[in-house]
């Protein structure tokens, strides 16, 4: 049996077996393109929002699994209020005060987010493109949004254990 290869942009593969006039692909996948302020950035403005971009349209709640650290991921959450973009693939958080100047602050973007058909959206690898780092339990400090680690719910882990990536930047 022969079978034939083609790539798409987001290096799914597709069979197209032989004989067959139908292709079976699986569902391109949903990948995080872009976050703001960039991983290592400094001279950030205290007033930055923190933002995120995703190739496609993200479910419902996603918003509660992005978290702004004072200082690295095991630092005290930044209070935020999170808006989705109105086809949901861009998500603005303004900080409800503005940050703290000539200080590290750390984005933690959950593992488990979800796109609007309910699949999960690549975050790690692509993240970690971007200058992201991945996630582990011993980087948390023991908490995580107020909760101990391992008690972070559905959303900061996926099933694989992995947490996330983060982003650290500095302001201005």
């Amino acid at each position: 049996m022969r079978a034939i290869f083609l790539t798409l942009t987001v290096a799914t593969p597709w069979l197209l077996a032989c004989g067959s006039d139908q292709a079976t692909a699986p569902s391109p996948e949903t990948v995080l393109e872009a976050v703001s302020p960039a991983a290592g950035a400094s001279g950030v403005a205290p007033s930055t929002p923190v933002m995120t971009q995703f190739s496609a349209p993200m479910a419902s709640g996603m918003e509660q699994y992005v978290d702004l650290h004072r200082g690295d991921i095991g630092g005290p959450v930044v209070p935020m209020t999170c808006t989705w973009s109105s086809d949901r693939t861009s998500l603005t958080c303004s900080h409800d005060e503005p940050l703290q100047p000539g200080t590290d602050y750390t984005i933690h973007i959950g593992a488990g987010m979800m796109d609007a058909n309910g699949h999960p959206a690549e975050t790690e690898s692509h993240g970690m493109g971007m200058g992201g780092v991945a996630v582990t339990a011993s980087m948390m400090g023991g908490m995580h949004a107020g909760q101990p680690t391992g008690m972070m719910g559905q959303g900061w882990q996926d099933g694989h254990g992995h947490m996330g990536v983060s982003f650290t930047f500095h302001t201005t």
